[in-house]
């Protein structure tokens, strides 16, 4: 068998990425959406393909950083930090289905709207209970949702939980109303934001204690935690799926690990077992060495531009800067296993329209705006804001060494530790240009927190009619059709004004040994935690 089985940063940076992008709540540099982004191959293996998990055993996995806390309040849904210890704990309410590109139950039973989107009826699992045995019902949802939406959690997840009022029909049922307009596509928006439930028990004890000791309906219960070194997780007495033999796993434990390229090596020599990763050259070496189910969705590596400074405010600097640059050089220069990114919108996603890409890189062109902006006093003069890490400053040195074949432009480095590079990029929103990162399997909600015009999340100030027209259009519909042209339109408008410019496609892959077995994928990379296991 093939051990590629399918193709398809700190503790600060677990969180707050998506604290600042998407409601408080998605930050681009770290962010995850919600159902369309790669193809039908793209999606998890089928379990049979990796072999039947035992019963018992335990399993390592590694993450970059440890967890400023284990609460959904305060965890930006992202696979890469801390998501896999949200869905030890919690399990998801809904999710994506990875193949399927639809909200699909796990807690909860069905998520239906009756009225185009003004109100949705949630129907729960009936028997769970959480691992503190409190039951899980309509009460228990109510309570996170009016958590998140309340200012003073400073939930990461405000932007969508402000965009609901939940309320209680019955124990097994919730009502949830939209927010202003109706919306077709807030299961979306529940199923990757709102999706990990705490108990009420443990909200009630204030977040001095659930971040540390949280209690959650998930395959798992935090037995201990090590600050910055480890966490050890171990089977919940509890789960509602213990007749059917799951978890798999006794005991797992996550930890912190830093360094990819020693994640890689700890597993090939059975230090550990499992770890997620996005680096290209990583995900290349994984399908040689180890095994590998590799998960595509939208958005990527990219330059954002920001529209409320010079030189950025004049479209003709954001397009001379692209114009004098080739994404496909990328990794042929670096050797790092990107894949070249033509849009925002991955090669094979749904939503992709193939005759809309940015323009081809045009030396010609780029000079004469240079030379164009000069003459009238605005030399093209910034600096690039990136997050401290080898890679970024690896595409950053190779950008600036390609403008300097320019004249009439200069660029600078700015490295910065990840909590000082957040705060700078998304809280002061003092930069020229910026490394961004997003991971989007689907444009609801994420892409109207990102770009439209009137969201507090818009961090990159553009402001575009044609562009929040879309973004509206794509909000408001569920058909398929009307949503693949509404982002096409999207796509036209990311072209003409050139807000950022995508150089990498966005990959994420659980990478794990011969012993491993169960890996499964949903939403935006993350992994099902009930069914992982050993073989």
């Amino acid at each position: 068998m093939s051990k590629a089985i399918s193709r398809s940063r700190s503790r600060r940076a677990a969180r707050r990425p998506a604290r600042v992008l998407f409601g408080l709540a998605a930050l681009g540099l770290l962010v995850s959406g919600c159902g369309g982004g790669g193809d039908d191959d793209a999606g998890p293996s089928e379990a049979g393909s990796q072999g039947p998990a035992k019963a018992g055993g335990k399993l390592t996995m590694l993450a970059v950083q440890d967890s400023a806390g284990l609460d959904p309040f305060g965890v930006s849904n992202v696979a890469l930090a801390d998501e896999p210890r949200m869905a030890a704990l919690y399990d998801p309410l809904f999710f994506i289905d990875a193949k399927s590109h639809q909200v699909t139950g796990h807690l909860g039973e069905s998520l239906t709207t009756a009225d185009g989107g003004s109100t949705w009826t949630m129907k729960l699992r009936p028997g769970v209970v959480f691992s503190d045995g409190t039951p899980f019902d309509a009460a228990a949802v109510k309570a996170n949702y009016d958590k998140h939406a309340d200012m003073a959690t400073r939930s990461v997840h405000i932007a969508v939980a402000s965009g609901l009022k939940a309320e209680v029909v019955d124990p097994l049922t919730v009502k949830l109303t939209a927010v202003g307009a109706p919306n077709p596509n807030l299961d979306r928006a529940v199923a990757t934001e709102l999706t990990y439930i705490m108990a009420p028990s443990a909200i009630a004890k204030g977040p001095e204690s659930y971040k540390s000791d949280p209690v959650g309906a998930g395959p798992f219960v935090l037995k201990n935690w090590v600050r910055g070194a480890e966490q050890v997780f171990e089977r919940n007495p509890n789960y509602w799926q213990k007749d059917k033999g799951l978890p798999k796993l006794d005991q797992l434990t996550i930890k912190s690990v830093p360094d990819i390229r020693q994640q890689f090596n700890s597993v090939k020599s059975g230090q550990a077992d499992l770890f997620l990763s996005s680096d290209g050259k990583v995900l290349e070496d994984a399908k040689k060495d180890l095994n590998l189910v590799e998960f595509a969705t939208d958005g990527g590596q990219m330059v954002q531009f920001n529209l409320k400074k010079a030189p950025f405010d004049d479209v003709r600097a954001r397009k001379a800067v692209t114009l004098a640059l080739d994404a496909a050089d990328i990794p042929k220069t670096l050797n790092n296993g990107y894949v070249p990114a033509k849009s925002f919108f991955n090669a094979t996603s749904p939503f992709v329209d193939p005759a809309v890409t940015q323009a081809a890189q045009n030396k010609a062109e780029a000079q004469r705006l240079f030379d164009e902006l000069a003459a009238e006093g605005k030399k093209v003069d910034f600096g690039y804001l990136i997050p401290q890490n080898p890679s970024s400053a690896a595409v950053a040195e190779y950008m600036q060494s390609r403008l300097k074949e320019f004249s009439n432009v200069s660029m600078r480095i700015e490295p910065l530790e990840i909590g000082a590079y957040i705060a700078k990029y998304a809280i002061q929103r003092d930069y020229q240009a910026t490394l961004t990162q997003i991971w989007s399997v689907d444009p609801e909600p994420m892409l109207y927190s990102y770009w439209y015009s009137q969201s507090p999340f818009n961090l990159s100030g553009w402001s575009n009619p044609q562009a929040d027209a879309a973004l509206a259009a794509g909000r408001a519909s569920t058909d398929q059709a009307v949503r693949k042209q509404a982002y096409s339109e999207l796509q036209k408008a990311l072209v003409a004004d050139v807000p950022l410019w995508a150089y990498a496609e966005s990959l994420t892959g659980a990478i794990y040994n011969d012993k491993v077995t169960g890996v499964e994928h949903y939403n935006a990379g993350n992994i099902f935690m009930d069914r992982l296991g050993l073989k």
